[in-house]
């Protein structure tokens, strides 16, 4: 018996260590899809839609991939990182979310869409919401 609690106990605490989603130089897979769109063609898109008209159904067709993107991304973040209710609060729109992205693209062309989104976060990240409303 004191062989099967040991174990359990041992399963219970390995289950509580931290989970780090990057290597030892904090670089990280980014999939498929929107996140693994070269930072140029994110510009070009924005560029586009932006001509399209802001709120437009072309700028909607656009941006909207990267929105989703952005979006599961916020959701993500929000479920995994303590004391975070909202890494993006709610004043913000995605047009500014994806202005500044737009931004860090023009700045580091040889990055990805995914790897702004993260830097985005990271800047983020000391003015998020930490608690929620009830």
């Amino acid at each position: 018996m004191k062989i099967v609690r040991s174990i359990v106990l041992l399963s219970l605490v390995s289950c509580t260590q931290l989970a780090y989603a990057a290597d030892a130089d904090d670089r990280f897979w980014v999939g498929g899809g929107a996140g693994s769109v070269a930072c140029p063609q994110f510009v070009a898109s924005m560029e586009k839609g932006r001509s399209l008209g802001i709120g437009s159904v072309g700028y909607a067709e656009e941006t909207q991939a990267f929105t989703m993107y952005l979006q599961g991304f916020r959701t993500g973040y929000n479920m995994s990182t303590q004391k975070t209710c909202d890494i993006f609060p709610e004043g913000e729109k995605d047009y500014q979310l994806l202005s500044w992205l737009e931004n860090f693209c023009r700045a580091n062309p040889s990055s990805r869409f995914g790897n702004a989104v993260v830097a985005l976060a990271r800047e983020r990240h000391p003015k998020r919401q930490s608690v929620c409303a009830k």
